[in-house]
């Protein structure tokens, strides 16, 4: 799926922003339109309808958005509803999002939450039991020596 692959009327209306292959930018941009990036940004994209991040696109940032395209590489803070890493892209970082996908071959390195989820682990709470099982053992063996 590629940055118009949606129908998207607001999109179209605002215009897009593009950043080109051997453009750097550090900074800030807000936009109810479209970003595509095929350069490098560092700073922070407010308020996108579409984010697109090409195959040669490098962003490191905050990224808040209802839309992200990775293709490229996004190292940073996520806020969007629906977010897709293609089969070239790599995400790193703190995501937070209503609907994921992934393709075979993309990368996601970090934290990810779905907005509004009810599901909570509990795996601390096993993680300490377990550990006072292991744990106690051996120091009942270090102090009857």
């Amino acid at each position: 799926m590629g940055i118009f692959g949606k129908a998207n009327k607001r999109a179209a209306q605002n215009g897009a922003t593009v950043i080109a292959h051997g453009t750097c930018i550090i900074g800030g941009i807000t936009t109810e339109g479209t970003v595509h990036i095929d350069g490098k940004f560092e700073g922070v994209i407010l308020e996108a309808d579409v984010i697109s991040i090409g195959k040669t696109g490098e962003v490191i940032g905050d990224i808040k958005a209802n839309n992200l395209i990775v293709s490229g590489l996004l190292d940073g803070k996520i806020d969007c509803n629906e977010v897709q890493i293609l089969s070239t892209g790599k995400v790193i970082g703190n995501m937070k999002y209503n609907e994921l996908s992934i393709e075979e071959d993309g990368k996601f390195e970090g934290h990810g939450v779905r907005k509004g989820s009810k599901l909570k682990s509990r795996y601390d709470e096993i993680e300490n039991k377990l550990n006072n099982i292991i744990i106690t053992p051996s120091h009942q063996i270090e102090h009857e020596s």
